[in-house]
Parts: C-alpha cells; structure tokens; sequence
C-alpha cells in the first residue's frame, strides 16, 4: 500500500449530503461520513450512516427505515436479547440500503438530565448502560455490517460541548462513565469508537493519550479504530501520537495533506500510520464488510414494524401503587386521556442525526421530502394507536381519549 492510498483510508471526504452545495463523492451511499476505498487493492470504501434509533436520511433516497423506540426506552427493558434485536433492525435496514456502517452505539451516562441527546443514550447506570448498548451493537455486527461506540468520553452534555473541560479523578472516571464504555466494548468488540467534540482535563477527547491510548486502547484491548466525530479533530500530529485513527468528515484539513507531511518528516513515524489503517482493515474484514459486502435490497417495513412494537412492549415499565399510595381506584376507572402536543395524529420523535425520516412525512406538518435538521417531527400512531386502543379494553375494560394541547 502506497503512503497515499494509506492517508486515504484514514480521513473522510467531506461532509457531502449533510452540507448543501458540498461535493458527494460517485460511489458513496449518501451517509453521514464516506471513507473512499482503494479499488487497485480490492477495499470497498466505508459508507458511515447516522443510526442511534434507526437509519437516517431515507427521504434522501426514497429509502423506508424503521424508527425504533428510544434506546432509553429500551435499556428500560433490562433485557439484553431485545436490545440485541434493536441492533439487528438497524443493521439489516442499512445492510438493505447497501450502507456498511452503522454510527449508533451511544453510550453516555445520563449525568445531565436536560441533555437534548439522552433519548439515545441508556440511562445512568453504566453496568446497565455498557450492557444494552454492546449488546445492541452486537446486533448489528450480526448483519456484517460495522459497528461504533460513542460519544467517547464524558460528553454528557449537548450546551456548549466543544468547550467544555470534564474535571474528573481518574478512580471515579473508571467507576461511571468509563465504566459503561468498557462493559459495552467487552460485549459488542465494536468496530469503532468515536471520540467526542468535549474536553477532559484540559486535552480534547480526540487527542487525549489517557483516554485513547492508555485506556481504550491498553487497558480494554480494543482492537478497532477511533474516528472522531464531525469536526472534532482540533490537530495533527498531536491526534495522531495520541490514539486517533480517522478524521471525519475529512475536509478540515489535519489528517489528509498535513499528516503525509508529518510522516514524511518524522514527526509520525510510519509504524503510527500503520497502525491505523490497520486497525480499519482488520475491523473491516471483521465484520465481513470485505468478503461479504452489502449488496441493494429492499427494506421489510412490515418486519421492521412487529420488531419495533415487540420492543416498545418489551420496554414498558409497570409501577405497583403499594399500599394505595395513588389515589387510584381501578373499579372506578374505564378510560385513560393521553394528553400532549399533536396527541390525536403523532408520537414526537427524536431529532439531529438521530431523526429517522416518517413515513408520508411529519404528521403534524406533512410535507414531501426529509426530515430538516432542528424540526421537531412527529410520527403516525396510526395502527399502533388502534393496537393500543384494542389491547387495553381487551386487558383492562379501558376506552382511549385524547387530549390536545396544541403547541
């Protein structure tokens, strides 16, 4: 492999789809992230797709994904086979649309409850948190399709994340954070692990030798690469000799031009830039994205559904009224009122890179085309609404009313 194709595997393109007027490479999926591959070696370029709670973007393509309940939700179910499942749902879905890669895998405690981001994260205990998200993403790595963990580390909150300083002792950060990361790694043996945009003690995550190479990479044995996440590499050297594998989207100029310089002046020896491709190689071959790529099918959406709603079930919590502390009297209630914004047409789901498209569009505000990045879209209840209208009188004698509160 030449010193060329070898920088070309560890940086992105670009940040294509998501930017308007940014070129999008021929052969990429429409991704969040496309690292182009080396036709003369026969190594596919690695299409990274945006999937904490199903797959992102499929508007773009006039694609179908499943939006599945909240992995919150689903960490509620403390059941690690339904978690395994939520994996496997996202990584057939992307698997169907020809993506190789599945950016999910978010594991950060819930250490700030007005986090915007903890819909897709598990909760705050990390014993419970490492173990639903690595069994969640070993379901995906079950659809030969790669798999990450993130956001590594301490990126516990979305207000003011790319200043923030974590100022933690490094026996406590073993005992939370790091723990739910070291739990889901032993489990899943991720492909990757993206770094995160915060700071810990003074250094950025994506350049920070404790976190990557003395922790993540020593002490958990961690076999994949790092990426970091979008635009969150902040040098070039440093990164590199620090434990950072890949820049994405690629275009902010430190591990393209700038790091064959560094290689090529000594500053990163060459056994570095080794290293990193071949902890992309070695993981690509592991999933089995080389030997066994993904090849454009068509989605199951009836299949996606029956396993989301077998998920939703699964994560359904019930509180016993011990000792009549509510004043709650079940013979003498016949009805239960969902009340909430859009309540009669639509569930809100999530949003950012972890907004699945709805079918026909946001139900409170139907429109052609995708989801926009800050609007707050709304999912069908449709037939889930008459599944639950239906059980419940079944099960409880209840009837469903509805509410409004409009915005």
């Amino acid at each position: 492999m030449t010193l060329d194709e070898k920088i070309q595997m560890v940086h992105g393109t670009g940040w294509g789809v998501l930017r308007a007027g940014d070129p999008v490479p021929a052969k990429s999926n429409f991704a969040a992230g496309y690292m182009a591959g080396i036709e003369r070696l026969g190594i596919p370029g690695i299409d990274l797709a945006d999937s904490a709670v199903g797959a992102r973007m499929a508007a773009y393509q006039s694609r179908y994904a499943t939006l599945l309940p909240s992995t919150l939700g689903a960490a509620s179910s403390w059941d690690p086979e339904s978690a395994f499942l939520y994996g496997s749902v996202i990584g057939r879905e992307l698997r169907a649309w020809g993506t190789n890669m599945s950016i999910g895998g978010g594991v950060n405690i819930t250490r700030e409850p007005r986090n915007g981001r903890n819909f897709e994260y598990a909760g705050e205990d990390p014993i419970l948190a490492g173990t639903m998200t690595g069994n969640l993403e070993k379901g995906v790595f079950s659809q030969h399709v790669m798999s990450d963990i993130k956001h590594y580390a301490l990126n516990d909150q979305e207000t003011g994340r790319t200043v923030v300083n974590a100022l933690l002792d490094k026996k406590a950060l073993r005992e939370s954070d790091m723990l739910a990361f070291e739990v889901s790694i032993a489990i899943a043996e991720p492909s990757a692990v993206m770094c995160s945009y915060n700071l810990y003690e003074g250094d950025h995550t994506c350049e920070n030798d404790y976190l990557l190479n003395e922790v993540l990479k020593k002490d958990f044995k961690f076999k994949g690469w790092v990426v970091s996440d979008w635009g969150a590499t902040h040098s070039t050297v440093k990164a590199a000799l620090n434990g950072m594998d890949q820049e994405m989207p690629g275009d902010d100029n430190y591990f393209n031009a700038p790091l064959k310089t560094a290689v090529e002046g000594g500053q990163v020896p060459m056994t570095r830039l080794d290293d990193m491709v071949h902890r992309i190689l070695r993981s690509m071959f592991a999933a089995g994205v080389v030997d066994d790529p993904p090849v454009r099918t068509v989605v199951d959406p009836f299949r996606g559904r029956d396993d989301a709603q077998h998920i939703a079930e699964e994560s359904i919590v019930l509180l016993k009224n011990a000792d009549h502390i509510l004043p709650l009297k079940a013979a003498a209630s016949n009805s239960i009122a969902i009340i909430g914004s859009h309540a009669d047409v639509g569930v809100l789901s999530g949003g950012g890179s972890a907004q699945v498209d709805a079918p026909g569009g946001n139900a409170a505000d139907p429109k052609a085309g995708g989801s926009g990045w800050t609007e707050h879209v709304y999912f069908p209840l449709l037939r889930s609404r008459t599944f639950r209208r239906t059980r419940l009188r079944r099960q409880f004698g209840t009837r469903m009313a509805w509410t409004l509160r409009r915005p």
